[in-house]
């Protein structure tokens, strides 16, 4: 990551609220920063003019005297804070009150008729500055002279300062003001987006028929709510299509499948049935369990109900599902350590889940199959594990997905439907339980199921 990368980073962690609340209040506050810097320069500058024009006045009156040879000293002058000299090669020929003889102002000699504008933080006077000068050149019946107009801009550079601390507090009271109405603003503004937004994370492949609130304005954010839930609405038509296919189709599916097994089992009795008729009634098993498997998902993708809740013994549920199940040659089941709990469930769906976790136990084990549990802190917690080859860690994860297999190969006797643990994590959800798979110390695969057990009250 580049280094603007990762400072722009705390940005964009931001809430949409606080960086639109931030930006508004960094664009009035530049807004109204420039806006005064250039008001006070422009009052400055108009109160410097003012001073200038009041000190060259003064200086061409007091030039005028020079020329005449009127002048007097000290020399009259109405305001205290404008100090006026008049100087000849170096020494003061006459000056204001207040201005000691040796005080002379250092700034250059003007020629005749010549006159600059000279601004001073400090001069050889008893007030304090800064000043702006006039100094002008005058021939006088004694010789060249230059007149020098001191004017104060004290008041005026006091009165900027107040000025501008004063705008500095108003700055910071507007944006403040500003940035609270507009967080608030902004607030009520997107309050329907994160309305939206927290219906549509809560609706889930069970729950297409949600939908978000609806501003009753006409702008985007109602379009948008408008666009998500026409949406919403195309996913629900085109998800019920989808499952009343696979539902019809397993249904149709079921009845000739079962006509053909029986008539198989029939044929597979009779002396001198064949080879052939055996694979087909393998084969015809096979088919009845994919489709029996079919319309259990299908159902479970239904939305509707599809549990039947009663109390349930979940250790008579196991010993049926370990009598039931078909067995390998070489490998044992051990369920001497089931415990007797009791639950609230659908008694032939929880058969379900334990005889697809045997099922899935014998397929992969080396010896032994073992099945385990009982109460524990408040829960049913029951254990398939095997003495196989185990499930990688990275493939954990996805074993309970639909039609996934782990053996590469998909070989139709060894390699399973690729349903069956689909089916276990779809009846455990269902029960508000769950179930994960690990390693066991046998050497192979374990798989925990935990449900909510039935209250002793």
């Amino acid at each position: 990551m580049s280094a603007p990368a990762r400072g722009t980073a705390w940005l964009r962690q931001l809430s949409l609220r606080t960086r639109i609340t931030m930006v508004t209040a960094a664009v009035v506050a530049v807004t109204l920063v420039v806006g005064g810097l250039l008001i006070v320069a422009a009052l400055r500058k108009e109160l410097v003019n003012t001073a200038d024009d009041a000190g060259t006045v003064r200086a061409r009156a007091v030039a005028d005297l020079a020329a005449t040879s009127e002048l007097t000293n000290p020399l009259p002058v109405d305001d205290p804070e404008t100090f006026v000299e008049v100087v000849q090669d170096g020494r003061i020929v006459a000056a204001t009150e207040g201005i000691p003889p040796q005080n002379v102002f250092d700034l250059p000699a003007q020629e005749p008729r010549s006159a600059t504008t000279y601004e001073l933080q400090e001069l050889p006077v008893d007030e304090p500055g800064p000043y702006r000068v006039a100094a002008r050149g005058v021939q006088t019946p004694d010789g060249p002279m230059t007149v020098y107009v001191a004017v104060s801009i004290e008041d005026a550079v006091d009165m900027l300062s107040a000025a501008t601390e004063i705008g500095a507090i108003g700055v910071v009271g507007l944006v403040t003001v500003l940035a609270i109405v507009s967080w608030f603003a902004i607030g009520r503004t997107l309050a329907p987006v994160d309305a939206i937004r927290a219906r549509a994370d809560s609706i889930s492949g069970e729950s297409l028929s949600s939908r978000v609130p609806e501003p009753v304005q006409d702008d985007e954010i109602g379009r948008l709510a408008r666009t998500v839930n026409r949406m919403l609405s195309r996913l629900e038509d085109s998800s019920e299509r989808q499952r009343r296919f696979v539902a019809d189709a397993a249904h149709e599916l079921r009845t000739p499948v079962a006509s053909l097994r029986a008539q198989l089992e029939t044929a597979t009795t009779r002396p001198g049935g064949s080879a052939d008729e055996g694979e087909l009634l393998k084969d015809t098993m096979r088919m009845q369990a994919i489709v029996d498997q079919l319309l259990l998902l299908a159902r479970a993708d239904s939305g509707r109900p599809w549990i039947r809740a009663a109390k349930v013994d979940l250790d008579d549920v196991i010993d049926t599902a370990v009598t039931s199940v078909g067995r390998r040659d070489g490998v044992r089941v051990d369920a001497a350590s089931v415990r007797p709990v009791q639950v609230v469930g659908d008694p032939d769906l929880l058969e379900q889940v334990f005889s697809n976790l045997l099922q899935n136990a014998l397929r992969y084990a080396d010896t032994t199959v073992r099945v385990s549990g009982g109460r524990e802190d408040g829960v049913a917690v029951m254990v398939v594990e095997d003495d196989g080859r185990g499930v990688p860690s990275d493939r954990r994860a996805e074993i309970f997905e639909r039609f996934f297999r782990l053996d590469e190969s998909r070989d139709r006797d060894d390699g399973g439907l690729g349903l069956g643990l689909a089916i276990v994590a779809e009846i455990v959800g269902a029960h508000h339980g769950i179930v994960r798979v690990g390693d066991s110390d046998l050497g192979g695969a374990r798989f925990d199921v935990e449900l909510p057990v039935e209250n002793d009250a």
